[in-house]
């Protein structure tokens, strides 16, 4: 039987790689697990955390800030893709594009690249899918930025081309949203941001402060994608 004292290491071993504080007791019990290999309970996991970093419970409360939402009706996995950029992370390098699939929230891809507003590279991305899953969605979802134009282009052209009997005129293959119109991938991007954004950023500017990252040494701008 492992001893209470391991066990409470590995909690306070978790809590230190979460820095800013946002990953609540089921997180750290699955990052225990997958670190260590050991399943501890969420009762100790919870109590642990509460000896320790009391606090953070009040940080991550989510009464804090409430967000209106609506209902999303669909027909099943696959009707509708959600797509778009995440910007949060540029300043260190980290260009991030994805897709979830709007009735079942998977992320379907999820991207580190050089350049989220390029529309070669997106529409690339967006190609991937449908290669992979053998398959078109019914509808494509965007935000008005230009980097889309492309998949509108290239999935107006495939529907059109491959199942003419389903009108683009009366369920467009494409249709572009405002941000916050485009609810699937903001959550998406709201639970990435809350789980990850700050610890990142954290780390990052850590490695600032440290000497580890030098941003006047051209090899380091080099690896970490700064110009």
């Amino acid at each position: 039987m492992l001893p209470d004292t391991v066990k409470c290491q590995f909690v306070l071993d978790e809590l230190e790689r979460d820095p800013a504080r946002r990953q609540g007791p089921s997180l750290i019990k699955e990052g225990i697990q997958m670190r260590t290999g050991y399943d501890l309970t969420r009762d100790f996991v919870e109590e642990e955390m509460c000896l320790q970093d009391p606090e953070g419970f009040q940080i991550r409360d989510p009464t804090a800030k409430r967000i209106k939402r609506r209902a999303l009706v669909h027909l099943g996995i696959h009707e509708e893709w959600s797509g778009d950029g995440h910007d949060k992370l540029k300043r260190i390098g980290f260009a991030i594009y994805g897709v979830r699939d709007v009735w079942s929230g998977k992320w379907l891809g999820l991207w580190v690249i050089p350049d989220n507003h390029l529309k070669d590279a997106v529409a690339y991305l967006w190609l991937s899918l449908v290669e992979e899953y053998e398959g078109l969605p019914i509808q494509m979802t965007t935000d008005c930025g230009s980097e889309t134009t492309m998949i509108y282009g290239v999935a107006t052209a495939l529907r059109e081309a491959f199942f003419p009997e389903l009108s683009v005129d009366k369920v467009p293959a494409h249709r572009f949203l405002r941000s916050i119109h485009n609810i699937t991938i903001e959550r998406g991007w709201s639970q990435l941001k809350f789980q990850f954004d700050a610890n990142v950023n954290s780390f990052w500017d850590n490695g600032l402060l440290e000497g580890i990252y030098d941003p006047y040494d051209e090899r380091h701008n080099i690896v970490g994608d700064q110009e």
